[in-house]
């Protein structure tokens, strides 16, 4: 793919995918390249009619009903959209699993979840109160930097109570 198109699909999901449709042929780059050009524009080719048909349905967000509708619009055949149903289903199972495994990880700690929820909420009361007591001594060192000043300004003495004057002098 040349440099100045960016998008297109990670190598390995092509060279995976191509190897499972044909295992038995080597690609050259160049068509790895073209294949990937080709998915960029199949994708295209679908968002831009199912973000069509999303906008005349008034919709701002593109749902699986609006892809499928695209690609029935664009020709293509039943099978095809039972495919693609089939392969939403998975993806929706493989979600989840990943759900499951991150639930499991949490029940696998061995602290409730509401405990946790508190245990959390005492964490960033506790980071308030730090950051309050911060401020707070910031406030009383600026406070003592400007007193400290103050009172070295009264110490010395000020330019014209040292200089003399003509009373000083008694000729």
């Amino acid at each position: 793919m040349d440099e100045d198109n960016e998008i297109g699909l990670p190598q390995k999901g092509i060279n995976q995918i191509i190897k499972e449709v044909v295992p038995e042929m080597r690609i050259a780059n160049e068509s790895r390249d073209m294949i990937n050009l080709c998915c960029v524009e199949f994708v295209k080719h679908i968002a831009r009619e199912a973000q069509r048909i999303a906008s005349h349905d008034q919709r701002k967000t593109i749902y699986h009903e609006h892809v499928q509708k695209a690609l029935q619009n664009l020709g293509f055949p039943a099978d095809y959209l039972e495919a693609a149903d089939s392969v939403l289903d998975a993806c929706k199972v493989e979600a989840e699993k990943k759900l499951r495994r991150k639930n499991s990880r949490l029940e696998k700690c061995g602290i409730p979840e509401e405990q946790l929820y508190q245990m959390q909420q005492e964490l960033i009361q506790k980071a308030r109160q730090q950051e309050l007591e911060q401020q707070l001594a910031q406030q009383q060192a600026q406070a003592a930097a400007v007193a400290y000043a103050n009172a070295q300004m009264l110490k010395a003495p000020s330019a014209s109570n040292s200089a003399p004057h003509d009373d000083d002098y008694d000729n």
